[in-house]
């Protein structure tokens, strides 16, 4: 004889929204370099990551010095994001 298995499940509402909370990692930008080698490769090169969006912009202006047909960039931003269980009412 096999005896029925009950299970009860709960449906809850989940908020995803920005970590703004005191404890939360930083928000950091980065600038990469998309412009192509001679071999048709992406450079890549990379700024460090900051939490002031100036310093990447200024690695991008001395990597323009260095590789004077490296002209396109892309910004990297990192935003902490944090899920909270019961969304809004």
């Amino acid at each position: 004889m096999t005896v029925p298995i009950r299970r009860t499940f709960r449906f809850v509402d989940w908020t995803l929204r920005p970590d703004h909370d005191p404890d939360a990692p930083p928000l950091t930008y980065a600038f990469r370099c998309l412009a192509l080698n001679a071999d048709n490769t992406e450079c890549a090169a990379r700024s460090s990551p900051s939490n002031d969006p100036t310093e990447p912009q200024t690695w991008a202006f001395a990597h323009l010095r260095e590789h004077p047909g490296h002209t396109s960039y892309a910004e990297v931003i990192e935003r902490p994001w944090v899920m909270w269980e019961g969304g809004p009412a």
